[in-house]
């Protein structure tokens, strides 16, 4: 597990490579309810940084969009992996 704050910094290139993957049929899901309802309930916000997932009523919208939030973010993860860290020396 690792921290993933939902800041546009990290949401914009999530949001981005989810488009990505989905425009390039990269990815399949078997037809899930819950995540087809939160995917309806999503749309792309410009901010300065660039388009991002945002609830297609507003941000107080009683709609869930958590399932395509989740899936930005594991596609970020899958598709950007940091390099590891090196550690030299002793601690």
């Amino acid at each position: 597990m690792v921290e993933f704050p939902q800041a546009d910094s990290r949401m914009v290139p999530a949001s981005e490579r989810l488009s990505a993957a989905v425009l390039e049929g990269r990815l399949r899901h078997p037809g899930d309810p819950v995540l087809d309802a939160h995917v309806a309930a999503a749309v792309a916000k410009q901010t300065p940084r660039g388009g991002r997932i945002a609830h297609a009523g507003g941000r107080h919208s009683a709609h869930r969009i958590d399932a395509v939030i989740a899936l930005a973010m594991a596609v970020d993860r899958a598709e950007n992996q940091p390099e590891p860290t090196r550690l030299v020396g002793w601690l």
